[in-house]
């Protein structure tokens, strides 16, 4: 009996060391390598080839959306007779969010290691620049010409702080939000809001709005308008070829992890910025139909929870809760006395339903212009890329949005570099697969020990944490109840049951340390 006890407890432990260290998050890396290296030591190499030579050679890894309008991109393409004077035109117009509706950018992000030195450093996270002209000169548009139109959104890691630049700003300054440190090794929430001035013709300032980890920065942004085409090109990960030769941003470019990217032609505001943060990193389902949407307040407030107290936010979770206008999560434990299902306001504070507080995130499909995860990648390249010329990329990421959306979308996105994409299957979604945490109950009814038991007790709490679909069979499916029975009747209740079993309810509390 006892080295049979002793194997099933061998087992048990090493399902919960997976379950503990399994990463459910898909995801690119990007950066590499420096912008000094780009600016200085790479003159011999024509301007529009440098980031493409650092990633043909392993040392710099980036995203490239070819044209935010596939469309436009088509139409330039197909007018071959002059190729010049037809991308010419379609550089002339200006893509329509710039000046009509505005555009919300939003993507998460982890920085792999923090940086203890104070060297510049910075973490390209957007940005969208005129594509170049077709047989153009070497050299014909450095930085400040009229001929090359950007915006570029990166994080300062030294100074801790987002900055933005544009081709309108002359002076080549960027303007910065304030101070908003992000711990590495944590997943970050990043929305962004261009909103246009409402009057063009009396003032040519635009609006930034940015959001962090759900919440609103204390100041806004305001930059001179800048104009676009319809082809204009997305860069994440570097700077554009002429921004990162111009020698005005310096530094390194650590490697950072990219997660779910979206950009919309419409402006979000603080409770859609909110309803993402809350919905994860690991949550596919915000506009794209392949799981069903999440819908249960416990569930997502439970692992929105843990996600507030790693973010390196100041002061508590509930003020947490209040800086983003939803303090009724902090109640939520008392809603699971009347589950109510009809959603809505009207369904009053006993509702266990995400909408009841404006958490339920919807997406109009026809606003998305792109959507790319690293779940959703292919090796093969389109005919009309201009990546199918080059042999320094990675795969490419398909924009999820062209699926369902008959407005105009981006191009897919080219992933450059050497093994950029990771794309893990974890242990907690193979449970969830499988029907869900309430499936591994006859484990704890077959235990015959105070250690299998608690070993049990590790496994099905590691493969609930941080997971709402999990953490709603537990919670509104009769699986707490069903555990608190089946512990009742095993009777070998010990120290280290117990610590399992605080561990259910309190985060960061380790069972068996020593503190």
């Amino acid at each position: 009996w006892q080295s049979r006890e002793a194997g099933f407890c061998n087992r048990l432990e090493t399902l919960s060391v997976i379950a503990e260290r399994g990463d459910r998050v898909a995801r690119c890396e990007v950066g590499g390598d420096s912008l000094n290296t780009i600016a200085m030591y790479m003159q011999k190499v024509p301007l529009e080839d440098r980031i493409y030579k650092l990633a043909e050679e392993g040392r710099l890894k980036f995203l490239e959306i070819e044209s935010v309008d596939g469309s436009a991109k088509s139409l330039a393409a197909t007018a071959s007779a002059t190729p010049q004077s037809s991308q010419a035109a379609a550089n002339a117009a200006i893509w329509n969010p710039l000046v009509s509706t505005g555009f919300t950018y939003c993507a998460w992000l982890r920085q792999h290691h923090p940086i203890k030195d104070g060297s510049p450093c910075s973490l390209f996270v957007f940005d969208i620049s005129t594509p170049p002209l077709e047989n153009a000169p070497e050299g014909s548009f450095p930085y400040g010409s009229g001929g090359h139109d950007f915006f570029s959104f990166w994080y300062d890691i030294p100074n801790q702080r987002f900055c933005v630049l544009s081709s309108s700003n002359s002076r080549g300054e960027p303007t910065c939000f304030p101070m908003s440190p992000l711990p590495a090794g944590v997943w970050h929430h990043i929305l962004l809001t261009y909103q246009a001035p409402k009057r063009s013709m009396l003032g040519r300032k635009a609006v930034l709005t940015l959001y962090i980890d759900g919440r609103p920065v204390e100041a806004d942004a305001k930059v001179d308008t800048f104009n676009l085409p319809p082809t204009a090109r997305i860069h994440i990960g570097v700077p554009n070829p002429v921004l990162a030769s111009s020698g005005i941003i310096r530094g390194s470019l650590p490697v950072w992890d990219l997660g779910p990217t979206l950009l919309l032609s419409t402006v979000l505001g603080l409770r859609d910025a909110t309803a993402m943060y809350t919905a994860g990193p690991d949550f596919p389902g915000l506009f794209w139909g392949d799981r069903p949407q999440r819908l249960s307040l416990a569930a997502a407030a439970t692992a929105a929870f843990v996600m507030l107290a790693e973010n390196g936010e100041k002061g508590s979770v509930a003020g947490a809760l209040r800086r983003r206008k939803v303090p009724s999560m902090e109640a939520v434990g008392h809603v699971m006395r009347e589950r109510g299902f009809g959603g809505g306001p009207a369904a009053g504070p006993e509702s266990d339903s995400l909408s009841a507080v404006g958490l339920l995130c919807k997406l109009t499909p026809e606003n998305v212009i792109f959507g790319f995860r690293a779940f959703s990648s292919s090796s093969s390249m389109r005919d009309d890329s201009s990546s199918n010329n080059r042999r320094h990329f990675s795969r490419r990421l398909i924009n999820v949005s062209r699926i369902s959306s008959n407005s105009p979308v981006s191009t897919d996105a080219v992933v450059y570099g050497y093994s950029s994409i990771i794309a893990p299957n974890c242990f907690a979604d193979n449970v969830q697969w499988i029907g869900g945490p309430n499936i591994l109950l006859p484990i704890v009814n077959a235990s015959q020990s105070s250690s299998s038991l608690a070993l049990s007790l590790r496994m099905i709490r590691e493969s609930v944490r941080r997971h709402p679909p999990n953490l709603e069979m537990l919670q509104a499916g009769g699986g707490y109840r069903m555990l608190a029975l089946l512990l009742r009747q095993k009777r070998i209740m010990d120290v280290t049951v117990l610590d399992q079993c605080f561990a259910f309810a309190v985060h960061g509390f380790v069972p068996g340390a020593s503190s």
